[in-house]
């Protein structure tokens, strides 16, 4: 059995087994390894010690690198300690220069439990540091606010968004913080055993103040994940069940969209002459009023745009009768947009049309 436990230990992450047609992972054959926090968070627990023993280089160096300062901050947030008021000043401060960044949020609130309102100034300048920061940071109580109105504010947000228990933190918390420090393949397995979670019981999906609707965006959350990891064939089954979830027209439109980006820079050009195709059909039969302003928007923008993507795509993989057909789909669309919003597409599409033209 140690045997078993230590070699389950070797293959998981670098060499989980997927099945060739699903691309979903095998069950593992023994208990589960330490929870993923506990993995992602060890490097910000080990500096968080060395601030708490007034190492001054660390105080420096943990500050000026952004993915060390993000998880030392919510080391401190699952570590809280009575002395930590300057060193998360300290973080703080310098978390501004990554902008509106959930652990920006984090600080501020960690700061504010302390309930010291010579801390109003610090928190009501960060505050002002971008527009996006602004709008993050709006309740921060002004200036001349009590003690306890400060530490009000600062435990309602600690109880709506952050807490103590690192198990309550979404998934993606711990990907993104494992991905960022190059642990990729973790990330990665995680993520696709929580695709795979869904796929196999799509109820998981299910509001529980609404069990007739489905919460989707964690499906299209889930696809963004694998993009930026690089895995386009999770990105394309994430993508895949999202969009045939999604019930208004619009929705359909622009999860299709996307699905034939994904199929398009995956090299599945066949499939993602399908997917425009349904998302032709989704403008020409709506059955709702969500797609009414379509020609208008961006959305309408975006898919003739995507159609000269795939017919450039077509004609560069010398499929000139499928590039041929699709360009005429694509004229067709662009020919329904507003001026305004056709007037970026057309330098594209004159791309496309001279690329077929000189396959002809």
């Amino acid at each position: 059995m140690g045997r078993l436990c230590a070699a389950l230990a070797r293959t998981e992450p670098d060499f989980v087994l997927l099945n060739a047609d699903e691309g979903c992972a095998y069950d593992r054959l023994g208990p589960d390894g330490p929870p993923l926090w506990e993995t992602v968070l060890a490097a910000g627990r080990a500096d968080l010690t060395c601030l708490r023993e007034g190492d001054r280089n660390a105080w420096r160096e943990v500050a000026e690198d952004p993915v060390r300062r993000r998880l030392t901050l919510r080391a401190a947030q699952f570590d809280r300690a009575e002395g930590d008021l300057e060193l998360l000043r300290h973080l703080l401060r310098h978390e501004t220069r990554s902008s509106m960044t959930e652990e920006l949020r984090l600080a501020a609130v960690l700061v504010g439990l302390y309930g010291d309102t010579g801390d109003l100034p610090l928190l009501l300048e960060v505050r002002e540091t971008d527009f996006d920061t602004a709008c993050g940071l709006s309740g921060v109580p002004e200036r001349g606010a009590s003690a306890d109105e400060l530490r009000q504010w600062a435990r309602e947000l600690d109880e709506s968004m952050f807490g103590t228990d690192p198990a309550d933190e979404p998934v993606s918390t711990w990907t993104d913080l494992a991905r960022d420090q190059g642990m990729t393949e973790l990330a990665r397995v995680t993520l696709i055993r929580e695709l795979d979670d869904i796929v196999m019981d799509q109820s998981r999906l299910r509001r529980p103040w609404a069990p007739r609707t489905l919460a989707t965006a964690p499906l299209s959350g889930l696809a963004q994940d694998f993009e930026k990891l690089g895995d386009l064939p999770q990105a394309l089954r994430a993508q895949r069940l999202y969009a045939a979830l999604q019930e208004t027209a619009w929705d359909r439109a622009s999860a299709r969209h996307t699905l034939a980006r994904l199929e398009r820079e995956a090299g599945r050009l066949p499939q993602a002459v399908n997917s425009l195709a349904a998302v032709r059909e989704a403008l020409a039969t709506p059955g709702d009023d969500s797609l009414r302003h379509w020609r208008r928007v961006n959305l309408g923008c975006f898919i003739a745009e995507e159609h000269y993507r795939l017919t450039l795509a077509l004609a560069d993989a010398g499929c000139l009768d499928e590039a041929r057909a699709l360009l005429t789909a694509a004229d067709a669309v662009l020919g329904e947009l507003s001026d305004i919003a056709a007037k970026g597409v057309r330098e594209l599409a004159g791309w496309a049309a001279t690329r077929v033209g000189e396959g002809d």
